[in-house]
């Protein structure tokens, strides 16, 4: 039971504005002993903020990291996404229920452990991984599983400071020296929490360069490298700059770090590994843009990514690097941390503003766009990590030097994160346009001993397969465009012949649906339809006219819901029935024998939505 002086304290030590209800609820539910937000203690959260109990149930009820029914001391989380879903996290779970005599969405009777799954954690390169608490722990074996969970029973924290050292920026990284680093080079070398090494490194030119600058010269370098979006769509950082209101009124700087797309790791790792080169390239495009207020919307599953830049912030005060006058320019900027509660739609930026803004994360009509009415109603830039990460380096080394790689019309790197059965896997940066070919045979080493390939998902969940005829493909933003398949956020997860075609749509519409925020009706529909009707695929109950109901379904999605959630399930769809139609007809088929999917069903496939 929480007390109402520790609720009133915790309210006073944020602030009772709206925008301050995550990160309030996300310090009582810390406090509570079973990871719970008790209904009293939303009760005196409304009381406190003066807000109709409605809002805080309906808050709550949205993002999944938060609870109202008692769990456990520890709360496991095993991530059943597909990267990990094809390594074998139902294995995990199993395993899991045996050490502890427990089955999914259950607790010890000693209160210590509580069992559920989960979306993606972030930690794909070392899948099956799971998260206690906040740790996260990847490469999961049995053998593992017994002494990770002896850990806490000894009295670990559980607070992100118990990761396993599989799963650290530097870890995470493919060493190889025929791979192009740029955002990467630090990593590993550089130390994180020392503001001085990075400044020994060169960091913070690239701002003393462009407070020196005229904003509209800052710009126009940025324009002029050509520098695409990074976080999936696409869209020029410069010109998205331009579009910025002119004019005497607070403007923010948003860096979108809620990194949800399953196979995707490398925000996670860019932040804990470099997290100055992310403040920096905030701060110059705050000079550009004329805001003095930068906000990092990070997903609440990556507490050591928020410790690490947390961290940062404070010696960039120190340092002068943030804050008032920077460099005796006159330009004052700051930098604070938002945190995610677990929605993946929240990668959308609209529904990320909203998030920040203390409400569910549901989309907003465009137009206005953010450059126009964003954050609070006020102008903002909305751009990913590695996108802003790019932006000191342009303007330390100049627009022709970071045109240097990559093609004419996506000039630059791109961060590629590599899973499934590679006999390496991780991230590495590569030239934009790299093939498929390319990365698996030379950075990922092949595939692992008495594995096949069979096809490899591009773009996370959201993008589509490819198979051994566009292995050439060059993976830049436009090109895989014209073969129905996106780069995204530069997932790479290879499958081998162990891996079905149906199995692998179950999961990745049991996602959609799970993460369908359910304000538009398109998707809110539409997503579970096609998740209902690939379970019953999977069943082998469905005809092929079923199939072809499902590519309508999603073509109509596609035209008609308000956010790209709605839009994406069209793509993975399409692509695994165009390479497999001959697995997809026998699964038509009652007597038709498939053991992956038949596993499956009988353990963690079930239909749930917001």
């Amino acid at each position: 039971m929480i007390a109402k002086d520790t609720i009133r304290s915790v309210v006073e030590k944020f602030g009772s504005e709206r925008e301050h209800l995550m990160a309030i609820l996300r310090e009582l539910e810390t406090l509570s002993e079973r990871n719970v937000l008790a209904p009293t203690v939303l009760e005196g959260v409304a009381e406190e903020m003066n807000l109709p109990p409605s809002a805080l149930a309906g808050f709550v009820d949205f993002y999944t990291m938060f609870k109202t029914a008692p769990r456990a001391r520890y709360v496991i989380r095993v991530c059943k996404s597909t990267p990990c879903h094809t390594s074998g996290a139902i294995n995990v779970l199993e395993a899991i229920g045996r050490l502890l005599g427990i089955r999914e969405k259950e607790a010890t009777a000693d209160g210590m452990f509580y069992l559920e799954t989960c979306e993606c954690l972030g930690a794909c390169s070392v899948a099956p991984a799971m998260m206690v608490n906040y740790d996260l722990h990847g490469n999961l074996t049995e053998e593992r599983l017994a002494s990770i969970l002896q850990f806490y029973r000894a009295g670990a924290s559980g607070d992100g400071e118990g990761c396993g050292p599989e799963t650290s920026a530097a870890a995470t990284i493919i060493h190889d020296e025929r791979q192009t680093a740029r955002l990467l080079a630090h990593i590993g070398r550089v130390d994180p929490g020392e503001i001085a090494r990075y400044r020994e490194a060169g960091g913070y030119t690239g701002l003393r360069r462009a407070v020196g600058m005229s904003p509209a010269d800052v710009v126009a370098v940025v324009k002029d490298s050509g520098l695409r979006g990074r976080g999936g769509a696409g869209f020029p950082a410069g010109l998205k700059w331009s579009f910025v209101v002119k004019g005497p009124m607070q403007k923010y700087v948003i860096c979108n770090a809620d990194e949800g797309e399953p196979g995707t790791f490398k925000d996670r790792v860019l932040m804990e590994g470099d997290p100055h080169l992310l403040l920096e390239g905030m701060a110059i495009c705050g000079f550009a843009t004329d805001a003095t207020v930068g906000y990092i919307y990070v997903r609440g599953e990556y507490r050591r990514s928020i410790d690490i830049l947390q961290r940062a912030i404070d010696q960039a005060r120190l340092d002068g690097c943030l804050g008032e006058d920077l460099f005796g320019s006159g330009f004052s900027f700051d930098v604070f941390i938002k945190e995610g509660g677990g929605a993946y739609v929240c990668g959308e930026e609209t529904s990320l503003m909203n998030s920040m803004e203390g409400l569910r994360g549901y989309p907003r009509f465009k137009p206005p766009f953010p450059g126009q009415a964003g954050f609070q109603g006020s102008p903002s830039t909305v751009n990913n990590v590695e996108t802003l990460m790019s932006v000191p380096m342009i303007l330390q080394r100049g627009a022709e030097w970071f045109k240097e790689v990559g093609t004419l019309s996506c000039p630059g790197t791109k961060l590629f994160c590599l899973s499934g059965v590679l006999n390496r896997t991780g991230l590495v940066e590569l030239p934009m346009g790299a093939t498929l070919r390319e990365i698996i045979d030379v950075y990922g080493r092949g595939l692992r001993e008495g594995s096949h390939f069979k096809f490899a998902q591009v773009g996370g969940s959201a993008g589509g397969v490819l198979c051994e005829d566009l292995m050439d493909l060059p993976l830049d933003i436009d090109t895989p465009m014209k073969h129905g398949v996106t780069l995204g956020s530069g997932v790479v997860l290879v499958c081998d012949q162990t891996t079905c075609p149906v199995d692998f749509l179950v999961q990745t519409m049991s996602f959609f649906e799970h993460e369908s925020c359910g304000q538009c009706v398109p998707c809110r529909v539409g997503t579970a339809q096609l998740h209902h009707t690939a379970r019953r695929l999977a069943q082998r109950t469905a005809e092929w006219a079923d199939v072809e109901k499902m590519r309508e379904t999603a073509a109509l999605m596609k035209k008609t819901s308000l956010c790209a959630l709605g839009q994406s399930p069209i793509m993975p769809l399409e692509t695994l029935v165009k390479n497999f139609p001959a697995e997809f007809e026998a699964h038509c088929r009652a007597d038709y024998g498939c053991a992956a999917c038949d596993r499956s069903l009988g353990r963690y496939y079930t239909a749930s939505s917001h």
